[in-house]
């Protein structure tokens, strides 16, 4: 349902053309740019595509948030987003024979509204080097009344406590090597909240999808669910209860106080009839996350544990599941093992100076993941970060070279080094 051009036109007007002494709003955004350099071996799939081991990519981007509040009750969220990104990495993935399914995995990460409702994301220069594009990422508008809260349009929802990985959050999760969370992509819903004493928050979402080859609603490939949270004491118990795609899916989630630490749990459970598979997988996460002064410097740090009940016990093998390889490619999992220990640290070297050191581990197969990077803040708008991603493993371990020996090629992750420098408004 292609409607950019006049929700994006009605939208871009409403914001700019509003008089400020009518109504109350708010304007926020950002630019950003960003670069990286990556190292691959030299039989991985990418350096035999282009020839060379090291990859250079840039990409920068802008997006600008409105809320403007048209009474006490009615509000309108609106946000907009360009970029332009792309390097040697991104025409080295357009010689890929993209066909194959799992080939699709190494395609960067662009915002597509190919199964949402509304069409409201539009690519304005593509090649083999690079992509521009831009979109609208909300378009909301919230009714509060007695009964509670109803929001229609594009918006985002996030339901689960994990830290990394979150089992419960099926609607646009990031992934767990995201470092960069600003934002999370909208999708079109539509939300009823209402909170009380003992039930201090109910929940109902529809996600309505399109079948991106007729163009048309399907239901088996839309989402809807309902969170029902109750509190007591300083414990909060949830209960969802999903269908996701053609999958029933039950949930639980569980928070509360150890001292001054604070655990969270959550498991879910897929019943996964609608890959014709009829098993019955089993997620879960629990984590516990504590900050403290220690040398007159601040500290937070958290721990966590992951079960991925799709997942195998070498990346070769789970790549053979259907259903696991379904959920990688629309974009619910990242990994494809089954135990991962994972957490992160932060110490704040000086007030405007903190750094970080994110870890991933697959307890399996010993390989991991390391994040260190540094986030120095220039000033109250502007802010530097930098850091490296390095994965480290054996050869067919999840973090390090998984190879095909009958075709001499391998993939996985490379060595990368990143910039970003953002300017906040």
């Amino acid at each position: 349902m292609k409607v950019w051009p006049v929700l994006s036109l009605a939208a871009f007007l409403l914001v700019i053309q509003t008089p400020a002494s009518a109504l109350e709003y708010e304007l926020t955004g950002h630019v950003r740019g960003q670069s990286s350099l990556a190292w691959y071996p030299e039989n991985h799939i990418l350096s035999r595509a282009e020839g060379q081991q090291s990859f250079f990519d840039s990409a920068v981007d802008f997006r600008v948030n409105s809320s403007i509040f048209l009474s006490n009750y009615l509000n309108f969220n609106f946000a907009y987003e360009a970029a332009i990104a792309g390097g040697q990495s991104r025409k080295a993935i357009s010689r890929l024979p993209l066909e194959d399914e799992l080939l699709q995995l190494f395609r960067p990460a662009v915002p597509s509204d190919d199964g949402q409702l509304f069409s409201l994301t539009h690519v304005f220069a593509r090649n083999d080097d690079y992509i521009g594009y831009h979109r609208i990422d909300r378009l909301s508008l919230s009714l509060d009344t007695d009964y509670g809260t109803i929001a229609a349009g594009r918006q985002a929802l996030t339901w689960g406590n994990g830290l990394i990985f979150n089992p419960l959050d099926l609607i646009n999760p990031f992934s767990p090597t995201d470092i960069i969370r600003d934002y999370k992509a909208g999708a079109d819903m539509l939300l009823y909240q209402v909170g009380g004493n003992r039930i201090t928050d109910f929940q109902l979402v529809y996600v309505p999808r399109r079948d991106p080859e007729t163009d048309q609603p399907e239901s088996s490939l839309s989402t809807f669910g309902t969170r029902l949270q109750i509190s007591y004491h300083e414990l909060d118990f949830d209960l969802l209860a999903i269908k996701n795609y053609e999958d029933p899916v039950i949930g639980a989630e569980l928070t509360g106080y150890i001292g001054d630490a604070v655990f969270r749990t959550d498991f879910s459970i897929t019943l996964a009839e609608g890959d014709n598979s009829e098993q019955h997988y089993l997620s879960a996460v629990a984590n516990i996350d504590y900050s403290w002064t220690w040398e007159e410097k601040n500290w937070y740090g958290f721990i966590e544990l992951y079960h991925n009940g799709f997942g195998a016990d070498n990346p070769i093998d789970a790549l053979q599941s259907e259903d696991l390889t379904i959920r990688l490619l629309r974009g619910e999992l990242f990994v494809t093992g089954k135990w991962y220990l994972d957490g992160m640290l932060r110490y704040e070297a000086h007030p405007l100076v903190n750094c970080f050191t994110s870890i991933i581990i697959n307890l399996k197969d010993g390989s991991f993941l390391l994040q260190p990077r540094i986030t120095w803040d220039m000033s109250d708008s502007v802010q530097l970060t930098g850091g490296i991603n390095l994965p480290v493993g054996r050869s067919g371990d999840e973090f390090g070279d998984i190879e095909y020996p009958q075709e001499d090629i391998s993939s996985g992750r490379g060595v990368q080094g990143y910039a970003l420098a953002t300017w906040f408004f």
